[in-house]
């Protein structure tokens, strides 16, 4: 997901397209266009979550998909072994290359084409490093491993990142195939054994249901476990998304036995199952630990749809399922998942997301890209022999193939040409003279304030709004762009950000008996302020300590980690207060986010004011001077936002929507107590709008953490307000 999205979090369709697929009736290699049908309500459900966010619950169309490929593969499978008597194992690996890899390679090579052309710095060496992992097959442990990576919690999403799927499925085809092999062997060599007859084709299909039902079970039982354990982990492992294959692989073991059920009731319960699955999209969201149980209603109603959903005759599912426009979204289902994700990232960082150009243009590359992926790339590969030197090439099946290819790839090249010239060629502004106009507005506003009888700007603001004007991008950014990526989490790794009774000395700057002393207590947005701080109370004779703590605000409620109780919050926030009233220190600052994730249904607003109240008042009774220091106002990630077709200007916002309340809040809390509470927008915005960089310096190195060098800057400001009378 997530989310996220969050994605916690993104997710994949099904990647495999083999359209002799078995019926339930005979398991004879006879296409089923109900299951065709059944790909596009799954790729739809995804596709209309990512770029319309609704229905919430899209993403389980992934489930679909997994469900969809168990019973696809384990059928082949075990067709292939009565068949032949034997399963072969580099002919499964060839036929599941020549399927995937063609257009799963040509995307990936796209998308890193252009990240090159439209991201600046370390967004584009991310995207090649998601890139080798994806083309590996091993996108799904190295996005688990980002996940569980807490600064890289807000990073934008890879433009890769929906290749965690594929990973899982061709991770579970390592296996899946020697497990059928073996339950077919089992009663061979028990019959050995006991010098008894060979076993007949009815105890092999029960062997394959014990083992396939064994594995099955297990990862369902993993999968529960995890999903509550840790959550992100399990939503990218093989191991918990094991058992949504396995009830796939269960349906096509037990077709006739399955097929043997009336066809009344078989055309109920494919409605049922389908039911299930649309439901699940609308019960299920990004709030619903997952997979878990609740991937259960979705796999399960695939499950029944795979079934009985080619039921002919009566009010069945199949109709509507294998009717014309499904079949085609069907059909191109793989390549409009492998090309919408990136569409869709790319999309958002050159057009205003929620626009209808954005929408339309989503929409309709998507589909462009998929249906020449499908023509010219996945139908030519699947009529030649690649991989399998001795299959026949069947000329006559194989030359409308190629005419359709030459078709449809002379179409997409004119488009693609249209779209090109009237995008990137397209001649810019050239925007004015920058300076001059920046100039002008700060004349005019401190006219403004001087009618108004206010100070003039301060140079810091000055330079705040020149940044609102700037049309290029520095090229001498510190950090620099490429920096950024990694900026935060190298800062950090120094052991400062977590304090404790063993790193709170280490971590302290000035001379411990320094005449006057000031601790700074909260989470990692408070631990973001101590550069700037450090650099200008130390020289004059003041001691610096950090008492923070990540994803800890300053509030007596429980807060969650990963879905669980965050216990070392509660326990870092009472020894730091204990040390507060043991050190007595002159000033103690307190900051934080209002970010921390808290339980489902509870007041924010309420919790925080109550929270920060009674936190407030303990310190108090150390005798230091308690300020309360808002968190930044947030602005567009530098690692995120520029582009090669953009302008600094495009990357404006205002605050982010926490922000406001969050001062209100503090402004109360601060009125309740006595103490003061500072806004620190001024320090980061005018007139509204926020900028990403003031002069060369970038002021966050998320969008919501200060980087040191910014801190810095804004220090003698900070420190004015922060100790003023």
């Amino acid at each position: 997901m997530a989310g996220a999205t969050t994605l916690a979090g993104s997710r994949s369709p099904e990647p495999d397209g083999v359209r002799a697929t078995p019926t339930v009736a005979d398991g004879r290699g006879h296409f089923r266009p109900d299951i065709e049908g059944l790909r596009a309500v799954a790729v739809g459900l995804v596709f209309a979550d990512h770029v319309f966010g609704w229905p919430a619950g899209g993403f389980i169309g992934v489930d679909v998909f997994f469900v969809i490929s168990g019973f696809l593969i384990t059928s082949l499978l075990v067709r292939e072994r009565a068949r032949t008597g034997r399963i072969s194992f580099r002919g499964f690996y060839a036929r599941r290359a020549r399927r995937l890899f063609p257009a799963a390679f040509l995307t990936l090579a796209a998308t890193t084409a252009a990240a090159w052309f439209v991201f600046l710095g370390g967004r584009f060496q991310e995207t090649v490093t998601d890139v080798v992992w994806a083309a590996l097959f091993g996108a799904n442990i190295n996005f688990a491993r980002q996940g569980t990576d807490y600064f890289e919690a807000t990073a934008a999403p890879s433009l890769v990142q929906h290749f965690w799927s594929l990973a899982v499925e061709e991770q579970f085809y390592l296996v899946w195939p020697a497990l059928i092999l073996v339950a077919f062997a089992l009663p061979a060599v028990r019959a050995r054994h006991r010098a008894a007859p060979p076993e007949g084709a009815g105890t092999r299909t029960v062997a394959l249901v014990i083992l396939l039902g064994t594995v099955t079970a297990a990862s369902f039982a993993w999968s529960v476990h995890a999903t509550s354990a840790s959550p992100v982990t399990a939503y990218f492992s093989t191991f918990t998304r094991a058992w949504e294959l396995g009830v796939g692989a269960l349906v096509a073991v037990t077709a006739t036995q399955l097929h043997r059920v009336p066809a009344p009731v078989r055309a109920a319960l494919a409605w049922i199952g389908l039911g299930a699955v649309v439901s699940a999209a609308f019960l299920i969201d990004d709030g619903t630990s997952f997979p878990g149980t609740a991937a259960a209603l979705p796999v399960l109603g695939t499950a029944a749809l795979v079934a009985w959903g080619a039921t002919p005759g009566g009010p069945g599912t199949r109709w509507l399922l294998s009717s014309a426009p499904a079949g085609f979204l069907g059909a191109i289902s793989y390549s409009l998942y492998l090309w919408h994700w990136p569409v869709l990232i790319l999309a958002g960082a050159l057009v205003l997301p929620g626009s209808a150009v954005f929408y339309a243009g989503v929409v309709g590359a998507s589909l462009l890209l998929a249906t020449f992926s499908y023509y010219c790339v996945e139908q030519p590969v699947l009529h030649t022999n690649w991989l399998l030197p001795h299959r026949p090439i069947q000329p006559a099946r194989a030359r409308p193939v190629f005419r359709r290819a030459r078709t449809v790839g002379l179409g997409a090249v004119v488009v693609t040409v249209a779209v090109v010239a009237t995008v990137v060629v397209a001649p810019w502004g050239d925007g004015g003279d920058a300076r001059a106009e920046a100039a002008r507005a700060a004349e005019q506003a401190d006219a403004e304030r001087a009618e108004l009888g206010l100070p003039p700007l301060t140079p810091l603001q000055r330079d705040i709004q020149a940044a609102t004007f700037a049309t290029e991008w520095p090229a001498d950014l510190e950090p620099s762009l490429d920096e950024l990526p990694g900026y935060l989490k190298k800062q950090w790794d120094q052991g400062c950000l977590h304090i404790s009774e063993s790193n709170v000395d280490r971590c302290r700057s000035g001379d411990p008996a320094a005449p006057r002393s000031l601790v700074v207590l909260g989470d990692s947005f408070a631990a973001a302020w101590i550069p700037g701080l450090s650099e200008e109370l130390v020289p004059a004779g003041w001691s610096v300590e950090s008492l923070t703590f990540g994803l800890c605000p300053n509030i007596t409620a429980m807060t969650l980690f990963e879905g669980q109780p965050f216990e070392a919050c509660p326990e870092h926030r009472e020894w730091a207060i204990e040390r507060i009233l043991e050190q007595r220190p002159d000033v103690v600052v307190l900051s934080h986010s209002w970010r921390a994730q808290l339980e489902d249904g509870v007041d924010r607003r309420e919790l925080y004011l109550d929270g920060l109240t009674q936190v407030v008042r303990r310190v108090q009774a150390s005798g230091a001077e308690v300020v309360i220091l808002g968190a930044p106002p947030g602005s567009e990630s530098l690692q995120d936002c520029p582009t090669g077709l953009n302008r600094p200007t495009d990357c404006l916002r205002g605050p982010a929507d926490s922000f406001f309340p969050q001062v209100e809040s503090e402004q109360l809390v601060a009125a309740a107590t006595g103490v003061r509470a500072i806004d620190p927008q001024q320090w980061f915005c005018y007139d509204g709008v926020c900028p990403t960089f003031v002069g060369n310096t970038p002021v966050y190195g998320d969008g919501q953490h200060l980087t040191a060098e910014y801190a810095r800057r804004i220090a003698p400001d900070l420190v004015t307000a922060i100790l003023q009378p």
